[in-house]
């Protein structure tokens, strides 16, 4: 064999190795939706001998609630029979509404929203009201304890295009004009006329047939004698027009309302969507003014920013940008190099409202990772205060085209396919003393506990000390002017056995040490798909006795790993086949943002995306090697805090998609190892986390936003340990401040520490890690522990019942066993109940102390 033709064998096989990458899963699998229809029959009422919603009439009924309906607007109301109090979907007095334009008026008469794009990428927006109800074009059907609304959104007049552009003379007399009367013949022979270049075939007069009423009569003389789509199809091709009936938007959407014990479950099954040919739905808004609030009404709306915020109803911030996040943050799988904004993630999908003595409370069940809420005040568009959630069912981003001379244009892109599953709320009503964000927190947690995802946590003894340490990072060196990529040391595993005696010696016995950058090439480790320690850092042996030695003090150690971020590149990972891809088709590249700059800083380092349909096998290898370390804990640092989609033309794997895969993994690691920490906290995540760091302790800070409130964590309290971020690398560096926050928030503390100095990191990829050096710090740190430690390791076990700010920088914190802590973030001491608080301190008082 010749020798060329064996080395193009040689290097075809070793392309196809190199492209072939790992197996993927079945996408489908994780979309989750209603395999039949519930039946349906003709709709049905209730008798209603309250009378309780004027103009609309019941259509089921349990014990807590009842749901009306209005025949003529599809409008819905909630009857909250405990309480009397009436929830509309649409304002009841939207008509007077003074501020609002007519435009307005039919959004807030409307129950669903579509946002679509044509083919050029032009965005159109279709209200059900004005596009559905106004034209008649509905039908409403009862199920069990519901009804099911049958939405067409669009015009479904045909218009002018409905008649030939031109037709034969002879075909028009005779498939036409013969088959009607008199009067119709006159209209049709004024409205076509011959053509020049050929008198047996007419043609359309539009300047006289577009008149509204000429239209009308012309096209009931085509109906009048039986003109069919396939005769305007065959005409049009005939005389070289081509084509029949041209598609105009519109689209088919189902909403679903049922009532479940105390909860109205909305559901919207978008494999039922249908779209005309040539548009696309972007996204879907639902129930966008359920609950709203309007001018006079006293309350706020929740919203689940960070650990949580709370925007007053009519608080006047008319130039703040609306509220509106991603439920578990910004996707970010887009090729764009700008961020859009820093701020907190999105951690749980749940959204309310307060009015007065009544509340509402909306859980996302369905499609939550595609989702987006969204808040705004009374006085701007229209006189009401609303929240709402909305659905992404494709992909987005946007393509640069250079024009020369005449710069960029940018074109959005949206994916041919769409994401299919069911998107659902449950909504459920609260009044009295539990129509508060304590209320709503208390019953999201009991929802959780009773589903199996939050279990009461059993444990005893000291409060956690969380403490990251930082093994290895690759750093730029030279060896005779050569750059090359080497590996510093920056804490060893001996020298984190000595971090864990000098806390101990300091009465810290509860250490929770997650080891970071111990493998694979240290912190930007490679994909694991083996797992090789680092060898400057020690040996198995010496990691395994690291993890007893803190489990004999009461703590653990959790080495850890990323699994969908690829931060260092390897022959394992095959970028073509595993790495994730925009909307544009590009491979999933991405850069760390550059606060200095304001956009993604490639400087900073690179990383891959790995597409979640190949998680599964790269979870499995991990596991795999890591088994041979024999440690029972493991850190999971991206598995429960970031979620984004695949747009592979042939395999989207959609954030919801993404996000179910992400959460079958995690309940196969729970499942291999006794005690698994994660960060962020995602709601997905919970049912599969022991320890939570780098949970919210505050907002984003949006100006539309009042007042934070530690949501998150009465949610969690009782069920999971969790800490904040580290301490040690905040912006805020006085550790009295985080003091009052860890007290207020019943956290424990946190700390990213190293051995080495962090001068070592500088000009590197890590220099946020400004100050690690454990020696600085683990005094201070000590001194904090002990206070808070004090205060809180009796309460571990037991939920926050109420979170109440009595002033401004005074809050009280009371938890189910009567305990309360009351925090003073002030200047000047306090008395609160008879609890008297020194300036920027905190004391514990309540009915057990």
């Amino acid at each position: 064999m010749p020798a060329f033709v064996l080395a193009a064998g040689i290097a075809a096989a070793t392309y196809c190795l190199a492209t072939k990458g790992a197996p993927a899963v079945d996408v489908a699998r994780y979309t989750e939706a209603s395999a039949e229809w519930l039946q349906a029959s003709e709709l049905s009422f209730l008798p209603d001998s309250r009378n309780a919603v004027p103009g609309m009439k019941p259509v089921a009924e349990t014990d807590a609630l009842a749901l009306y309906y209005d025949e003529e607007t599809t409008a819905i109301a909630v009857l909250d029979k405990r309480s009397g109090k009436v929830w509309r979907s649409s304002p009841e007095d939207l008509d007077s509404d003074p501020i609002a334009s007519p435009y307005e008026k039919e959004a807030l008469a409307s129950q669903v929203t579509v946002n679509y794009r044509d083919d050029i990428g032009t965005l159109g927006t279709f209200t059900s009201y004005a596009m559905s109800v106004a034209n008649g074009q509905f039908k409403t059907e009862s199920i069990e304890n519901g009804i099911r609304i049958t939405y067409v959104l669009g015009n479904a007049e045909a218009g002018i295009d409905a008649l030939p552009k031109k037709i034969s003379k002879a075909r028009f007399e005779e498939k036409i004009l013969s088959k009607v009367d008199d009067q119709a013949k006159a209209a049709l022979r004024r409205a076509y006329a011959p053509t020049k270049s050929d008198p047996e075939v007419l043609e359309r007069l539009d300047t006289y047939v577009e008149r509204p009423l000429v239209l009308a009569r012309v096209l009931a003389a085509f109906e009048q004698a039986g003109y069919t789509g396939e005769d305007l199809a065959f005409d049009n091709e005939e005389n070289g027009i081509g084509g029949g009936l041209a598609e105009k938007p519109s689209f088919t959407v189902v909403i679903e309302y049922r009532l479940e014990g105390d909860s109205l479950v909305v559901c919207v099954p978008a494999g039922r969507i249908e779209e005309a040919e040539g548009y696309k739905i972007r996204n879907i808004e639902l129930l966008e003014f359920f609950g709203a609030a309007g001018p006079e009404a006293q309350g706020y709306m929740f919203v689940p920013d960070g650990s949580g915020g709370l925007i007053y109803l009519n608080n006047g911030k008319k130039n703040a940008e609306v509220y509106s996040q991603r439920v578990y943050g910004d996707d970010l799988n887009d090729n764009t190099g700008r961020r859009k904004q820093i701020a907190e993630s999105v951690r749980l999908p749940v959204f309310g409202l307060k009015s007065g003595d009544h509340a509402w409370l909306a859980e996302i069940e369905l499609g939550e990772a595609n989702a987006s809420i969204t808040a705004d005040i009374g006085g701007r568009q229209n006189s009401y205060n609303n929240i709402y959630a909305s659905f992404m069912l494709r992909g987005e981003d946007e393509l640069e085209l250079y024009k020369g001379s005449r710069g960029v244009e940018e074109i959005q892109l949206l994916t041919d396919d769409r994401y299919t599953g069911d998107l659902q709320i449950r909504f459920s009503f609260l009044s009295g003393n539990d129509a508060t964000y304590s209320g709503m927190a208390k019953l999201y947690r009991e929802r959780l506990r009773a589903a199996g995802k939050l279990k009461p946590l059993e444990a005893e003894g000291d409060l956690p000390f969380y403490v990251d340490v930082l093994g290895a990072v690759d750093k730029r060196k030279s060896f005779l002017g050569v750059p090359y990529k080497g590996i510093v040391a920056m804490t060893t595993v001996e020298e984190a056995g000595e971090i864990a005696d000098a806390l101990e010696a300091r009465g810290i016995r509860n250490v929770r040490m997650r080891y970071l950058g111990w493998f694979n090439g240290g912190l930007s480790h490679t994909l694991p798909s083996k797992v090789n320690m680092v060898g400057k850092l020690g040996s198995k042996k010496s990691l395994r006795q690291l993890a007893e030695r803190l489990e004999s003090m009461g703590g653990g150690l959790y080495p850890d790993a990323a699994l969908q971020h690829v931060l260092r590149d390897n022959f394992t990972f095959k970028p073509a086949s595993d790495a994730a891809r925009f909307v544009t088709r590009e491979q999933a590249w991405r850069y760390p943002y550059d606060r200095a700059l304001n956009r993604m800083n490639a400087n900073l380092g690179t990383y891959w995306l790995l597409s979640p349909a190949k998680l599964p096998h790269f979870v499995d290898k991990f596991m795999k090697g890591y088994d041979k370390y024999g440690i029972d804990a493991v850190s999971l640092r991206d598995l429960g805090d970031l979620v984004h989609a695949d747009y592979r033309v042939r395999r989207v794997v959609f954030r919801e998609n993404a996000k179910n895969i992400a959460a079958e993994q995690l309940a196969k690691l729970s499942g291999r190892y006794g005690d698994v920490l994660i960060t962020g906290g995602n709601a997905y995540a919970l049912p599969y986390a022991d320890q939570i760091v780098n949970v919210p302790m505050e907002t984003s800070h949006f100006n539309i936003v009042d007042e934070t409130v530690p949501f998150y964590q009465m949610v969690l309290h009782g069920s999971i340990e969790y800490g904040g971020s580290p301490i040690n690398l905040h912006d805020e560096q006085d550790t009295r401040q985080h003091l009052l926050r860890l007290a207020e928030y019943g956290a424990a503390p946190h700390f990213l520490w190293s051995h080495e100095s962090s001068s070592e990191l500088k000009f590197t990829r890590y220099d946020y890690m400004f100050s690690t050096q454990y020696t600085d710090w683990i005094d201070e740190a000590a001194d904090l522990y002990a206070r808070l430690n004090d205060a809180l390791a009796g309460l571990r076990t037991e939920t926050i019942e109420e979170h109440i700010r009595h002033r401004d920088g005074v809050v009280e914190v009371r938890y189910s066993d009567g305990t309360s802590i009351f925090v003073n973030y002030t200047d000047k001491p306090v008395t609160v109940n008879g609890v008297r608080i020194e300036a920027q301190n905190f004391t514990v008082g309540g009915d057990s102390r």
